[in-house]
């Protein structure tokens, strides 16, 4: 299992930092240590280790909020979402690069890839209850994402900020 689990991080960092297509086996390989043998092992398809790679990073993400009905849930959101753009990279979305990559040529990983945002929708509307309120703090997560290309992780720390407004303009009504 240590050698899967490898093998999924190595190619999640390579992927998020040269595209899905761009990244060879060989190279995925290399990072991990491993023989191409081992790799088909694991992930018999490139499609397979692109979609565990895909849903391990998705578990990972939600496995450090708080429960959507807790009452700091979007304000843990926001935070997590800082801490993984510090981490991680505040390159843009993972599941966003591969919708973009993988939409012309295969359903499955572009499926894989909008779970995620339904997902974090999901979360969200369960965390708010008024629908117009969960699709703005939705969208300023998105937004955050996005503005972190320019700003950092100090763009999910501030769409956070602008949420909890929202979120107290919503209950002073």
């Amino acid at each position: 299992m240590k050698k899967r689990q490898e093998i999924i991080q190595a190619a999640e960092r390579l992927f998020y930092n040269n595209g899905f297509h761009a990244t060879s086996t060989d190279r995925i390989c290399e990072e991990a240590g491993v023989s191409t043998r081992t790799l088909y092992r694991h992930f018999p398809s490139r499609e397979q280790l692109t979609a565990a790679v895909m849903e391990a990073r998705q578990q990972r993400f939600f496995a450090d909020l708080y429960a959507p009905e807790h009452p700091q849930a979007v304000e843990k959101l926001f935070a997590v979402l800082g801490e993984w753009m510090a981490s991680y990279g505040a390159g843009g979305c993972f599941f966003l690069k591969a919708w973009g990559e993988y939409v012309q040529e295969n359903i499955q990983l572009c499926a894989l890839a909008l779970d995620f945002r339904y997902a974090l929708r999901d979360y969200i509307a369960t965390s708010v209850k008024h629908n117009a309120l969960a699709d703005a703090v939705w969208m300023l997560f998105e937004g955050a994402i996005t503005a972190a290309l320019i700003r950092g992780p100090q763009a999910a720390y501030d769409a956070g900020k602008a949420a909890a407004i929202l979120m107290a303009s919503e209950e002073a009504k």
